[in-house]
């Protein structure tokens, strides 16, 4: 992407959400506690939404994320829960899941926002490279284990109401991986995310955005096998969406030389955190055409030529099967 479309976008902001209502939606946002998903919650919280669940790896921030967004917001607290969850581990996916589901009677909302960048190889306590295992093994576990209650809120919704969403957060950049940065045919997308002698920086954050995007596409898949291949997602609309380049905190692990130069970059060609968010809540709101798309700057994002090629098809069916083979390994559901 070029300097002049990322300088043209950090003006040009999507417009901000405030039409919309989640009057008394059920809305699930991970990583809640800081940057995007914060920003997100806050929206949500402002539109309606009740209860609002931040789902935290730590109670501590989520619970002061929970007072700041109550208090500007002037919602009450007891609209808005803090629930923990850490997406290092399939357990405490699994774990999350099946709490949401005891004590969270219907779910309107789930924006999966929760991402991780680290500078150097981290392998995460299962054994995958870190960002891997949140950005795309974890999260795509707590998809296909949200997709039940998501189809049970649709089915007890009456005839007027908006169907159930899914929004997972993604980048641009897996529409923007180069042939070159793609592993030889010996090696699978998922093996080259965790081969440690192979990692930089730069590529690995590609490369987990395009593994991503496999993941949101299988469970798009996914939902459209439960209504019998119709051609949609069924009664719960699924998408991706992607916020722009934003000021956040998420390079907070780099090297301080790369924290001041990218804070510098971004003062000049990102947008904030709440301009990113608008993308978010809106991707959220969109209608069953949005199945399996991509939503950016108000807009659907067009598949790159790679995707779209026979190659990019043969990749995602082999990094999709892969996802679920692994997932499948650590986590005894009927819905993976």
């Amino acid at each position: 992407m070029s300097l002049k479309r990322l300088f043209h976008d950090a003006r040009n902001p999507p417009a901000d959400p405030t039409h919309l209502s989640f009057k008394d939606k059920a809305v699930l946002v991970t990583g809640a506690n800081t940057g995007l998903g914060y920003q997100a919650a806050r929206k949500y919280a402002a539109l309606g939404a009740a209860p609002l669940i931040l789902a935290v790896r730590s109670r501590e921030k989520g619970e002061a994320a929970r007072a700041t967004i109550a208090r500007e917001t002037q919602r009450p607290p007891e609209s808005i829960r803090v629930m923990t969850v850490d997406l290092s581990t399939f357990a405490s996916v699994r774990d999350f899941v099946d709490r949401l589901g005891r004590e969270v009677p219907r779910l309107h909302v789930a924006l999966l926002c929760a991402g991780v960048v680290t500078p150097t190889f981290v392998a995460g306590p299962e054994g995958y490279e870190l960002a891997t295992q949140v950005n795309v093994l974890s999260t795509a576990l707590m998809a296909l284990l949200l997709l039940p209650k998501l189809r049970d809120t649709a089915a007890a919704a009456g005839s007027d109401d908006t169907p159930p969403h899914m929004s997972i957060v993604n980048s641009q950049t897996s529409h923007l991986v180069i042939p070159d940065q793609l592993p030889p045919p010996s090696q699978s997308l998922i093996q080259r995310l965790n081969d440690s002698s192979q990692f930089d920086s730069t590529t690995q954050y590609f490369l987990v955005k395009l593994a991503a995007w496999f993941a949101v596409r299988g469970v798009v898949a996914r939902a459209r096998e439960h209504r019998g291949g119709d051609g949609g997602a069924g009664e719960v609309v699924i998408n991706a969406c992607c916020p722009g380049m934003c000021r956040t905190d998420q390079g907070r692990d780099f090297p301080l030389g790369q924290r001041i130069f990218m804070a510098g970059f971004q003062a000049i060609f990102a947008r904030s955190a709440e301009q990113g968010s608008r993308t978010l809540v809106s991707a959220t709101a969109l209608g069953p055409e949005s199945n399996g798309k991509f939503w950016v700057n108000d807009g659907y994002y067009e598949p790159s030529e790679l995707l779209t090629s026979e190659r990019g098809e043969e990749l995602y069916r082999e990094t999709w099967d892969e996802i679920l083979t692994i997932l499948r390994k650590h986590v005894d559901s009927v819905d993976v």
